[in-house]
């Protein structure tokens, strides 16, 4: 009988035979390639720098990176036999199996009846277990296999033609019988990757049999398959399944003399021969032996009949085989087993029946030829006896042969164990980082030892694995490196560090411990560990000192406006000129001018009030009105009084109810605000009130009522008033009524009112009396004035005067010198009412002649002044000399000159008087031009401005300051108009005279338009006051 060997248990190896381990640092790989990063653990994860630290990294698929390394220990290891089972007749077609626990399985036969026992060896005793007998008279050459779940699963030949299945789950066995019809002998079982059980046989027939067959179990059933027919042949198969489900089978062609090899690898079956014989050569093929290390390589052991020894033949499907003879001294070589070492070295047990002993061969680099040694020799007995007629090998991963034997002189099972001395350890290459790698063993596909490299410098390093092709895997781990004196770490040396066991890297606080935060200050020592501006918080408000505007309080710790004052006490924390609002206003106290008064926050004019309390918020000198007049208690003389509020004269009556608004001070006032002297303002004796000109000293009464005193200043009147006519003579006498016993409007020549019906300013008393002739038809015609010399017939004393001749106011003709002519002929043809204009003329007075002349009708006469009426009047009554005449031109020539410069007109009147009384006094002129002349000049000097206008022809002035004849101050004033011309215009007197009253408003204030019809108006409070323009 020959052993059984189990195909799952076999270790592959390299090509070399022999490598050794290296534990120191190996030089980097060039060119490694990197893949993705394998998820791990390492443990522990820290070890010396000064390395030997044993440490495991757990991961997944690290069977597939690794590479396989095998040693030979060259040492002579011997066997180590036991009995295993010492039951009847024990020990018959064994066959044995190891679990993933290391324990031995051995199934076999006991007994004359071939009953099955299974015997287990957990590593210290032996336990056998009855299984079944024999379905026959006998059972022929078990063989079994173990699959992955530790189950076992046997086969068997009875000589009844059956093929029996056995099967353990661990804890009891089952049998089924798959087919019949099958020849007693040898057969083989192996298992797919479902576990599901083929087993190789013969047909029944004589010899070999009648062809190699397969049955196969799919999970439910049975089938069986003829792989090759024919008679002769199929016998002594022996099978194994790759794990690709890849079937191959050893079998004999007894009939060709020839051991075969067919496998369905390639989807049907394909037979090799890898050893053959021939009659009287050789007969190979017997008691078939099959293994297959882990690079494909197939080894079979097998038994030449015809020349008695023991073949070993090794190939590959579709390729070489070659065929050893291992043992040829004597008829040896019978039911051999074979099994492979981790190195690819073929392991066979065999029993020779010279001598009948039990041997062993092998094949190793100690040797290039087999070593034969013998495992156990007979004890002695008869013959056929002796240890081995069936056997089983199995080497297990740690390269330990495990044989099972008969020994039939003892009828027991046998048991031996020896060392192939073949190391086989699958190592992959571990890199620290930059520090180089070494060398770890693979324990299996999710563990890896390896033993820590000494380094130079402390740290973390990544690790990484190359696998046997060179490609780089990064793991997820990493390792760090600890220096012993340097525990943590961190550089620092355990005596200096604060923090030994603890790597940190504080620096200010306490050395070398931790500082989450970079900060130096370390995270016990830091009350802000994570927050690198801050370390310390002096105060506890939770604010670290840096950020803390106020590191000391902790009831503060911004300062918003930086003005030194938190913002929880600061009532204005972003305002750096204001902190505190005592009186709550929302105006701080810097800025309140009231501080502490809520109603109160600024104070406009600084007079302390404020400006909602005060009036008068911009005027300092005023803060409250009284009385609600807009006028400040301050400034009202009347502050409780809203219709008065100004005291001019400070009298203690209002100005508006003030008549007497230039009361002295200090003196007693009237209701009115009049004081004694005031009752009495022109100084006239009369008192305002019984006074009807109250500011013109020389009048107070108006009998008639006409607005014209009743005194006179006109001494010449003296012998014209009545006895019973009021007034008096008063030098001087302003505006003097010629008729005080009758109202009238008569205003020409000083003659104020008279009665002037026609309103020409000339008294009735003095007009001419009008005609009312008529004509034919009834009708009121013009006075005839026959001879044309401006006189009517009517009057005319000489109607019959020549035309163009100067006439008298009777129409008679005056005779004159030629000088005379030369000089006045305009003059007497004005005053005499003659029709002929003006034939020679001298500058200004040749243009006040033509005007004169005008006046001989009535409708020019009717536009000029009252002042200008008398000349009707002189016409009336006189004659008037040449001399007249020309006084009179000059004077009327001053009229027009300075009628708008009361001043100026006014000293040019007072040189005039001087000039015609020193004159007189020189007999230059007449008494009676004189005494005419002054008359004249005093009715000018009591006109009004606006009288005085009315006669003005131009806007030019002049003057003299010397005594002259008529004709030089003729030729004088034209100059001085000349010259004046321009310098006239530029400075017009603008200014009233003072000596205009102007009109009295109901408020007590004088007005006046100047110049008249101007637009312009002046006002004044009194009449001694000067005049001020209003600005409208």
């Amino acid at each position: 009988m020959r052993a059984l060997f189990v195909s799952v248990v076999l270790l592959t190896v390299f090509a070399s035979p022999m490598i050794t381990q290296q534990t120191t640092l190996e030089a980097e790989r060039d060119e490694i390639q990197y893949s993705s990063p394998i998820q791990t653990t390492i443990s522990p994860s820290t070890g010396w720098t000064a390395g030997g630290e044993e440490i495991t990294i757990s991961g997944s698929g690290f069977s597939d990176l690794a590479f396989t390394n095998t040693t030979y220990d060259g040492i002579t290891h011997q066997w180590t036999k036991t009995t295993a089972d010492y039951g009847n007749e024990a020990g018959h077609e064994n066959a044995m199996a190891i679990d993933s626990n290391g324990h031995v399985h051995i199934v076999h036969a006991s007994g004359d009846g071939y009953a099955f026992t299974h015997s287990v060896y957990d590593g210290s005793s032996w336990t056998p277990t009855a299984i079944k007998n024999c379905e026959g008279s006998y059972c022929w050459d078990t063989h079994m296999v173990i699959d992955d779940n530790d189950e076992l699963h046997a086969a068997y030949s009875t000589n009844t033609g059956l093929i029996v299945y056995m099967h353990y789950d661990g804890s009891s066995w089952t049998s089924t019988q798959v087919t019949t019809g099958a020849k007693v002998g040898p057969v083989g079982i192996a298992l797919d990757s479902n576990n599901h059980p083929h087993i190789s046989f013969t047909g029944y027939d004589q010899y070999c049999g009648n062809g190699l067959r397969l049955a196969s179990f799919d999970g439910a059933s049975w089938s069986s398959n003829i792989i090759e027919s024919g008679s002769n042949k199929g016998c002594d198969s022996a099978i194994i399944i790759d794990g690709n489900d890849n079937a191959y089978i050893a079998f004999q062609d007894r009939d060709q003399a020839k051991l075969k090899f067919t496998t369905n690898k390639s989807g049907s079956w394909i037979t090799y021969a890898p050893d053959t014989g021939g009659y009287n050569i050789a007969y190979p093929g017997y008691y078939s032996s099959l293994a297959m290390d882990d690079q494909g390589q197939f080894h079979i052991a097998h038994y030449d009949n015809d020349n008695d020894d023991l073949r070993y033949s090794t190939g590959v499907p579709n390729g070489a085989w070659s065929t050893d003879i291992v043992d040829s001294s004597g008829n040896t070589g019978r039911n051999p087993s074979i099994a492979i070492d981790a190195a690819g070295d073929p392991h066979i047990v065999y029993r020779s029946w010279s001598g009948w002993k039990f041997k062993y061969a092998t094949l190793n680099p100690s040797s290039p030829n087999w070593q034969v040694s013998t495992i156990e020799n007979h004890p002695g007995g008869s013959q056929g006896d002796g240890p081995g007629e069936s056997n089983s090998l199995i080497i297990d991963d740690g390269g330990m042969m495990h044989v099972a034997y008969t020994d039939e002189t003892n009828g027991v099972l046998r048991y031996a164990t020896k060392s192939t001395g073949v190391t086989v350890t699958n190592e992959i290459t571990v890199k620290f980082g930059q520090l180089g790698s070494v060398t770890a063993d693979v324990i299996d596909d999710s563990t890896i030892r390896l033993t820590t490299p000494a380094v130079t410098n402390p740290g973390t390093s990544t690790i990484s694995l190359i696998d046997h092709e060179g490609v780089e895997h990064q793991l997820s781990s990493t390792f760090e490196f600890i220096d012993q004196n340097d525990l943590d770490g961190d550089s620092i040396p355990n005596a200096n560090d604060d923090c030994p066991d603890v790597a940190g890297t504080s620096t200010l606080d306490q050395n070398g411990c931790p500082d989450d935060d970079g900060d130096g200050y370390s995270n016990s020592g830091d009350a802000f560990p994570n927050d690198v501006l801050e370390w310390a918080d002096t105060d506890g408000d939770g604010v670290g000192d840096n950020a803390d505007a106020f590191p000391n309080d902790s009831s503060e710790t911004e300062d918003s406006d930086d003005d030194g004052v938190g913002d929880n006490t600061d009532a204005f924390p972003f305002n750096a000129f204001e902190q505190m609002d005592s009186d709550g206003d929302g105006v701080g106290d810097n800025s309140d001018a009231f501080p502490n008064n809520p109603s109160e926050t600024v104070d406009s004019d600084g007079d302390g009030v404020g400006d909602n309390a005060d009036a008068f918020p911009e005027n300092a000198y005023e803060q409250q009105d009284s009385d609600g007049d807009g006028v400040g208690d301050n400034t009202d003389a009347f502050p409780n009084d809203s219709s008065e509020s100004l005291d001019s004269d400070g009298d203690g009556v209002g100005d508006l109810n003030d008549l007497c608004s230039n009361t002295i001070q200090d003196a007693e006032v009237d209701g009115n605000g009049c004081s004694q002297a005031q009752l009495d303002s022109d100084g006239d004796g009369y008192v305002d009130t019984q006074d009807t000109f109250p500011l013109d000293s020389t009048q107070w009464q108006d009998s008639d009522g006409d607005g014209y005193g009743d005194n006179w200043g006109d001494s010449d009147w003296n012998d014209t008033r009545e006895l019973e006519w009021p007034g008096i003579f008063v030098i001087g006498a302003v505006q003097a009524d010629h008729c005080p016993d009758s109202f009238g409007n008569s205003t020409a020549n000083g003659f104020y009112g008279c009665e002037d019906d026609d309103g020409n300013g000339i008294p009735d008393i003095f007009q001419q009396p009008e005609t009312n002739e008529t004509d034919d038809e009834n009708e009121t015609q013009t006075p005839l004035d026959s001879d044309g010399d401006g006189v009517p017939d009517i009057e005319d004393d000489c109607p019959a005067t020549s035309s163009g001749v100067v006439v008298d106011a009777d129409g008679c003709e005056i005779e004159e010198t030629e000088e005379d002519m030369e000089t006045s002929s305009g003059f007497e043809a004005f005053f005499s009412g003659g029709a002929d204009p003006v034939t020679t003329t001298v500058g200004v007075g040749a243009i006040l002649l033509a005007v004169f002349t005008l006046l001989q009708t009535n409708a020019v006469a009717a536009v000029l002044p009252d002042a200008f009426r008398w000349v009707q009047v002189l016409r009336k009554n006189s004659k008037l000399t040449k001399e007249e005449r020309n006084e009179l031109t000059y004077l009327q020539s001053l009229v027009q000159a300075y009628y708008d410069d009361p001043k100026e007109f006014a000293e040019e009147l007072e040189d005039l008087k001087a000039d015609l009384t020193a004159r007189f006094t020189n007999n230059q002129i007449k008494k009676e031009t004189r005494e005419k002349l002054l008359i004249l000049i005093e009715e000018l000097q009591s006109s009004t401005s606006s009288e005085l206008y009315k006669i003005a022809h131009n806007d030019t002035y002049f003057g003299l300051s010397q005594v002259v004849d008529t004709d030089e101050r003729t030729s004088l004033l034209e100059e001085k108009l000349a010259m004046s011309a321009d310098v006239g215009e530029q400075n017009p007197s603008q200014i009233p005279p003072t000596n205009l009253l102007g009109d009295l408003d109901d408020k007590g204030t004088y007005w006046i338009e100047w110049p008249v019809s101007s637009g312009t108006w002046h006002y004044r409070y009194a009449p001694s006051e000067t005049w001020t323009v209003w600005d409208k």
